[in-house]
């Protein structure tokens, strides 16, 4: 059984890569299938208790991850003035005053989609499909909080979603089928990872048990500028 969530997005998109630092600004263009499992156990930890996200982490864990995108998306660049500790106070003779942070400025993406975008997971048992379903109905954003999406249908079908364009985002790409399309970084949790290794409240100083590889999408880019592009899929016409 494979469970496909519509969304609509009501506010622009932004998540930045695992391996970019703080100041990192570049944004990936949709989910990673580490986002939606992390979601998705936040919800039962949340909602069902934590013993019983733990008896749904392996089933979440070994999920497929499929994904289809808005038909346009507008990457915007913008730069920023942020605040950042300067790990210990300095005094500044002029005022008295003992400043902790410090003034910086750090580029931000911010990704506004045009349609639809669905995402499809499975394959899972009826049971464990009737539970992703009250979670689905529930998460309101996959990437940085404020990345809001509204669950526009929800359905359970045994048809996979490879026969209706979608993308695994689940399936690292082979170095030697490098083709037409955006290159994205993607996450997934390990296929051997335990709940502790993605349990950062107990365990902080965990690596989240996931590791990292690159998808390619299916989109062409159409319009650049010096502070945004604009890709689409094949087929769409910009209007």
């Amino acid at each position: 059984m494979w469970l496909y969530a519509v969304y609509d997005p009501i506010a622009m998109f932004e998540l930045r890569p695992s391996n970019a630092t703080s100041s990192g600004g570049k944004s990936l263009i949709c989910p990673t299938p580490y986002a939606v499992k992390m979601a998705l156990l936040d919800w039962f930890a949340r909602n069902e208790g934590v013993d019983t996200a733990k008896i749904v982490f392996s089933a979440i864990r070994d999920l497929q991850v499929w994904w289809r995108g808005a038909d346009i998306l507008a990457v915007t660049r913008t730069f920023q003035r942020v605040f950042r500790g300067s790990g210990k106070g300095s005094l500044d003779p002029e005022t008295g005053r003992i400043s902790m942070w410090t003034s910086t400025i750090a580029q931000r993406e911010l990704v506004m989609m045009r349609g639809e975008m669905s995402l499809a997971l499975g394959p899972v048992d009826d049971v464990m499909a009737d539970g992703l379903s009250q979670a689905l109905s529930a998460i309101n954003y996959f990437g940085r909080r404020g990345s809001f999406l509204q669950l526009v249908a929800l359905r359970q079908d045994s048809q996979p979603p490879d026969a209706v364009g979608f993308t695994n985002l689940s399936q690292p790409l082979p170095l030697d089928a490098l083709g037409k399309g955006y290159l994205q970084r993607m996450d997934d949790m390990l296929p051997n990872a335990t709940w502790d290794d993605v349990d950062n409240v107990n365990n902080p100083k965990s690596k989240g048990g996931r590791f990292s590889y690159n998808v390619l999408l299916p989109y062409t880019l159409r319009h650049h500028a010096f502070n945004h592009s604009v890709y689409a899929l094949e087929g769409i016409r910009l209007q």
